[in-house]
């Protein structure tokens, strides 16, 4: 197992008083301890995109005075995932995260019966599923959606539902794309929180990012990369901030 810490940083309070050092516990408003996968099958750049964000949201305080505490770890299982309020999968590869040894869903499950948060993009998001249309099965972290396999990268325009309206301050906007799935629910039990509003991955119309309860805990999928250019840091913020019930 790697883990890698965070640097410390420093951050404005949201009533723009005087910088404190986040290193004082007892001047933090809210703490958020995330946990990234980084071993087999994870691409290093959205891994990095996803640091990325986080640094930019404590030192710009994008998130209203909570601070993402983060780490790294190649392997997950119930010991690496022990303190933490979330796991964020990265963009990689799904197969290999499902098909891999070094994941341990039933672990995530148990995470999530916890009251625990899941972000999955792009291959997060398919190993997630219930299953991948005509291909394989996911975990089924959520229950009720399905995903399609898209072969696409490039720019992609998405639009806010009226569920997504906290995630998105916007009536649209562009992420990129890169073979990620497009989402449909199979149950009543889903919210859509965007659609795919342009036509280039072949599926207008389809869900972009999609949530649900599992047990107590929340799971949030992503077909697309709020973590890379063009990077959307306050978008990634509204996400763990939904999946850890802080809005």
């Amino acid at each position: 197992m790697i883990l890698v810490s965070a640097m410390t940083l420093v951050v404005g309070l949201p009533d723009d008083s005087d910088e404190i050092s986040i290193n004082n516990a007892d001047n933090r408003v809210s703490t958020v301890k995330v946990l990234i996968f980084d071993g087999d099958g994870s691409m290093e750049e959205s891994v990095a995109g996803l640091k990325a964000c986080m640094d930019e949201s404590n030192s710009m305080n994008l998130s209203g005075g909570i601070y993402f505490d983060y780490d790294t770890s190649s392997q997950i299982n119930s010991k690496t995932l022990s303190g933490y309020d979330i796991l964020i999968m990265p963009g990689g590869n799904s197969a290999t995260y499902v098909q891999g040894s070094n994941i341990d869903d039933e672990a995530i499950k148990q995470f999530l019966n916890q009251g625990k948060g899941y972000i999955g993009i792009c291959a997060g998001a398919y190993a997630a599923s219930n299953s991948v249309d005509g291909d394989y099965s996911g975990w089924g972290l959520a229950s009720q959606v399905n995903t399609i396999d898209v072969s696409y990268e490039g720019l992609v325009e998405i639009t806010p539902t009226s569920s997504g309206s906290t995630l998105l301050n916007s009536s649209e906007i562009s992420l990129y794309h890169e073979n990620g799935p497009v989402m449909y629910a199979t149950g009543s039990s889903v919210s859509s929180f965007a659609n795919y509003s342009d036509n280039v991955t072949g599926y207008q119309g389809y869900s972009a990012v999609m949530g649900e309860s599992y047990g107590s805990g929340r799971v949030l999928l992503s077909g697309s990369h709020p973590e890379l250019d063009p990077q959307n840091s306050q978008l990634l913020v509204q996400m763990i901030l939904w999946a850890t019930k802080k809005t």
